[in-house]
């Protein structure tokens, strides 16, 4: 799913939940040990610019300082919080069992600044710059093995990190979400990635097809053009194979 020229399928929905490749995450593979409960993350805290931003962070039992782990970077959908996110998607245990660090970013007032042009302008590219690098400076992390994956508003940005940290991600998966029209120019030039994309036909909030996103909330790209935009940069040829 995350090789650079393999289309999938469109589902006629988006997933419930986020999917990530265990085999693209931790190779090599690392035994994790059974944990005595269930993952516990931890709150912690940046100031940028003056303004406090959090996150919730996971760090699987093998963590080691000799041993640089993968990290991923889950996003929330407008509306919803970190902790939601990680229950809803249970990254943290797939984390501890394969072997990778886990982050949650908080969006201010529960939402990511994705280039739409909606919301609050805050600088969130800043905030998840910063974030790499506290983490990085605090764990053992791969720089090569950086991942991001996000659902709606956090996929919509998961793609703006793409376009504005080029060279940074060595994957990312957003889910029932496109590229925002504004990012177009800017993310035609980025550097290559492997991109696992799953956008729903019948989603009511962002239109399969391209354009207005449900209550005027800025425009987007169709399904086709956001994975084809990155196809085109990473020298995919011929068509789709589904």
């Amino acid at each position: 799913m995350y090789s650079k020229c393999i289309a999938m399928p469109f589902l006629p929905r988006f997933l419930p939940v986020l999917l990530v490749l265990p085999s693209v995450l931790a190779h090599p593979r690392v035994a994790a040990t059974q944990s005595a409960g269930p993952p516990v993350e931890a709150r912690r805290a940046l100031r940028i610019a003056g303004v406090d931003r959090s996150y919730l962070i996971f760090s699987p039992s093998t963590q080691r300082a000799d041993h640089p782990l993968p990290l991923v970077l889950v996003f929330h959908g407008a509306g919803a919080t970190p902790r939601g996110m990680a229950r809803h998607t249970g990254f943290s245990a797939l984390a501890e069992r394969e072997g990778f660090v886990v982050v949650y970013p908080e969006g201010i007032d529960r939402r990511w600044n994705d280039g739409r042009g909606y919301g609050v302008p805050h600088d969130d590219v800043a905030f998840i710059r910063a974030l790499l690098d506290t983490v990085g400076h605090r764990l053992a992390i791969d720089p090569r093995r950086l991942f991001a994956t996000g659902i709606s508003n956090g996929a919509m940005f998961t793609y703006r990190l793409a376009c504005d940290m080029p060279g940074v991600f060595a994957a990312i998966a957003p889910v029932a979400g496109a590229v925002p029209d504004t990012l177009a120019a800017t993310c035609a030039h980025g550097a290559p990635l492997s991109l696992a994309a799953f956008q729903g036909t019948a989603d009511r909030l962002i239109p399969y097809q391209g354009g207005g996103v449900v209550r005027r909330r800025g425009r987007v790209l169709s399904a086709t053009a956001s994975a084809g935009m990155w196809a085109e940069t990473d020298g995919c040829t011929g068509d789709p194979t589904v």
